[in-house]
């Protein structure tokens, strides 16, 4: 990566370093990003194109952009990754935690549909009636699926992993 000395100038391994004036004018330079010419920065700076370009030729200003440049396009990809990762993150958190309250919703029911199952068969038996052998095993069928739904969403839930 580059070596920036906003206080001494560019670093320009072994070469003279800029003055101040010629840093500011390079700084300005650097800065205008896309739109750069030294004739813009001329025109800021309140100085001739011609001089902005003995300038630029001394001090490698187009190298030193290159090289800023990519080092940007490096740091903005760097942030764009973090950013990607710690959405997925997030993503996956709220994905679990969906999964978890489904799979308790889920489990709150089969132990509703137990409870009222239990309740009604101990009514039904104190009455006298006793229901069918079909009846009982669709009961017992949805209540175990019930179950199996919430087990299987927990697991979900749990197993998802970046």
């Amino acid at each position: 990566m580059a070596v920036y000395d906003h206080n001494q100038g560019f670093d320009t391994s072994g070469r003279s370093r800029e003055s101040p004036e010629a840093y500011g004018y390079f700084v300005t330079y650097m800065e205008l990003g896309r739109s750069r010419s030294y004739g813009k920065v001329g025109e800021i700076v309140s100085t001739t194109e011609g001089n902005i370009r003995k300038f630029a030729k001394k001090y490698n200003w187009r190298e030193r952009c290159a090289q800023f440049d990519a080092d940007q396009v490096r740091a903005n990809f760097a942030d764009a990754k973090a950013e990607s990762q710690k959405k997925h993150k997030a993503a996956i958190k709220r994905f679990r935690d969906e999964q978890m309250n489904r799979a308790q919703g889920m489990g709150d029911l089969a132990d509703l549909m137990m409870e009222l199952t239990a309740e009604k068969l101990m009514a039904m038996r104190a009455a006298g009636e006793l229901p069918s052998e079909q009846s009982i095993s669709n009961l017992a069928k949805t209540v175990a699926s019930l179950a199996d739904m919430a087990m299987n969403l927990q697991a979900t839930g749990l197993g998802i992993d970046e």
